[in-house]
């Protein structure tokens, strides 16, 4: 990593900025984990392609699997815990870098769940998949996220929680950073 004054940083919401929330309530109520991630993502990615609305998703959720919907929305409030630690990083970040947000998520989410969040005191443009009808890990996706800033870049990097998501990465101009801990990330993005 180099010094660099033409660089983006590309960030994941849910495992990075935030807490994760789908994947937590499915482990919280399916005993079977491998079960509890099918139904996670039956749920979850036609809405984190814009098909379905985070609310709609929560009122499909109750009706199939025979929960409470102001229940399900309130457990679910309950995770949406922000890395004030890292969101205070990116602030930083962002005085000499350019700085996006690239995330999977349903559309309404961020209003319910993080509704005083301001996205753009620490993001320069945000890449949310239910709103261009595409998802990580889909390179497409990430290429869209890095030709919306209408520039070049010396750097690009991505960071996400999940491997899924940075492995496919690995022949592209996009550097990848699996997000462990804010410890690890800062000792990396320190030098940026």
């Amino acid at each position: 990593m180099s010094l660099c004054s033409n660089r983006l940083i590309l960030f994941d919401f849910y495992g990075v900025i935030s807490s994760e929330i789908a994947p937590k309530w499915f482990n919280n109520h399916i005993k079977d984990s491998t079960y509890a991630a099918i139904l996670k993502n039956k749920y979850f990615e036609p809405a984190d392609l814009g098909i379905f609305t985070f609310k709609e998703t929560i009122h499909n959720m109750a009706i199939d699997l025979g929960f409470n919907e102001e229940e399900i929305l309130t457990e679910m409030k309950s995770y949406a815990k922000l890395n004030i630690p890292l969101l205070d990083k990116i602030k930083e970040l962002k005085k000499r870098n350019t700085i996006g947000l690239l995330s999977n998520a349903a559309i309404g989410i961020f209003d319910i769940l993080f509704p005083s969040l301001d996205f753009n005191l620490y993001f320069d443009k945000c890449f949310i998949s239910c709103d261009y009808k595409i998802k990580k890990p889909d390179l497409k996706f990430y290429n869209l996220a890095v030709e919306g800033f209408n520039q070049n870049f010396d750097e690009i990097y991505f960071i996400d929680d999940n491997i899924s998501n940075i492995k496919v990465l690995e022949n592209t101009k996009i550097k990848g950073i699996l997000y462990k801990n804010n410890e690890e990330l800062f000792k990396i993005i320190n030098k940026f």
